[in-house]
């Protein structure tokens, strides 16, 4: 039996692009929860102590629900885009509950 997979990911937003990224991320996050693909909860949090930190918090029915979500075309097309405002790489981690 597969187990739920939670991942993390940490990133930062340029500061001049914050409302750019925060719309890409709302966009997003409404094509992701429409996938067919084991997509359990999916949510981006802004740091509410430094507006150009935000987390994801997603939970996935399994890892291979979680990697077939980086095949769909609306994830690509983020990942295209996001060069344009973060600031630096995300920091990703991935859990299994105990």
């Amino acid at each position: 039996m597969s187990k739920p997979l939670y991942v993390f990911a940490k990133f930062r937003a340029q500061a001049s692009q914050v409302d750019a990224m925060k719309a890409l991320l709302i966009e997003f996050t409404t094509q992701t929860l429409s996938e067919e693909v084991g997509c359990i909860s999916y949510t981006y949090l802004q740091s509410s102590e430094d507006e150009t930190l935000f987390t994801s918090l997603e939970v996935w029915q399994n890892a291979e629900a979680e990697a077939a979500h980086w095949e769909t075309d609306h994830l690509k097309k983020l990942l295209s885009q996001l060069p344009t405002v973060m600031d630096g790489e995300a920091e990703v981690t991935k859990y299994h509950r105990i």
